[in-house]
């Protein structure tokens, strides 16, 4: 079962990465229609130096299985290009940017995991009434992340004036001392608490209706006819089972919070890979946003494997 499961992950990175080397290539006005004789790309003066960086590493004139090998060999080696707009390679700047969005995304799915799921089997297990709560949720959750951030920006930080509006740290903060990681943590709160609350209602929302529904199986409520203990009902009967359809939630909810935090940093101007995105997209810096998009779908696929092996092997022991 698990050389299937690899198989078939095998797979999908050769689909991944065939797409991203053929369409750049098929598609009119790519970089990669032009020669050597342009000295515009994307509407862009480029450097001799630049353009003879961007066609060393996609070398265009070569025929097309030697360019795709080279692609392999490149990508093997973390080599994603070189940027047309910062002029450095674009594993520099991704892996540059990348600890601030790894900071701000798992710092989120672990508190809205840990609220949204304990207040969830909280509230089902005292059988309280949760239909405005569900309501609540259900409202947060249908508001775009780019929206309650500008909202949450607007109000606490223009407004109110509480906490700063933008960047991870104020310009000419000396790195690595006590008033950097203070500053730092000031600069978070506000992107953190936009994805917490984007994503809690997902995660609320399922525990609460996974924990009613195996309330209402046989075996609890013989369990509850035996005079067996609360506690032991909800640890060994409920909260067992309904684990393997958290873990289903904190797979998507992993995704989505890199993905959200990409919306979330563009709006508050977080150093983040969203951000480098943001100005990728703008400076029409396709080099810049192709590798983007590969490491994001590639982190897809590493959280995907990871939950599918847990998933087994937890069902395989309950």
């Amino acid at each position: 079962m698990k050389l299937r499961v690899l198989v078939k992950y095998f797979i999908y990175i050769f689909l991944i990465l065939l797409i991203s080397f053929v369409l750049p290539r098929i598609i009119p006005g790519s970089p990669l229609s032009y020669n050597h004789n342009d000295t515009y790309i994307l509407n862009q003066s480029l450097p001799e130096d630049t353009f003879n960086a961007f066609e060393e590493y996609y070398a265009p004139n070569e025929p097309f299985f030697n360019q795709f090998y080279k692609y392999l060999y490149n990508l093997s080696r973390f080599d994603f290009g070189y940027s047309f707009y910062y002029k450095l390679p674009v594993s520099n700047l991704i892996f540059g940017r990348l600890p601030w969005t790894l900071l701000l995304s798992f710092t989120s799915i672990v508190i809205s995991s840990f609220v949204g799921i304990s207040w969830a089997i909280k509230t089902s297990l005292l059988n309280k009434s949760s239909n405005f709560k569900i309501g609540m949720m259900i409202a947060i959750q249908s508001m775009p992340t780019f929206l309650v951030a500008i909202l949450i920006q607007g109000v606490i930080a223009y407004k109110l004036k509480l906490l700063p509006a933008w960047g991870a740290y104020k310009p000419g903060t000396v790195f690595f001392t006590h008033t950097f990681y203070l500053d730092v943590l000031l600069h978070l709160i506000l992107p953190l608490l936009t994805l917490i609350l984007c994503e809690i209602p997902g995660i609320y929302i399922l525990t609460y209706n996974s924990s009613q529904k195996i309330k209402k199986e046989n075996y609890v409520i013989m369990a509850r006819y035996l005079n067996i203990e609360d506690k032991q009902i909800n640890q060994q009967f409920i909260f067992k089972n309904i684990i393997p359809e958290i873990l289903g939630k904190l797979n998507i909810q992993l995704i989505y919070a890199i993905t959200g935090s990409l919306f979330v940093e563009a709006i508050f101007s977080y150093p983040g890979i969203g951000q480098l995105l943001k100005s990728a997209a703008s400076s029409r810096d396709y080099p810049l946003i192709q590798g983007i998009l590969i490491l994001t779908c590639f982190y897809g696929l590493i959280v995907n494997f990871i939950f599918e092996i847990v998933l087994k092997n937890n069902t395989e022991k309950y």
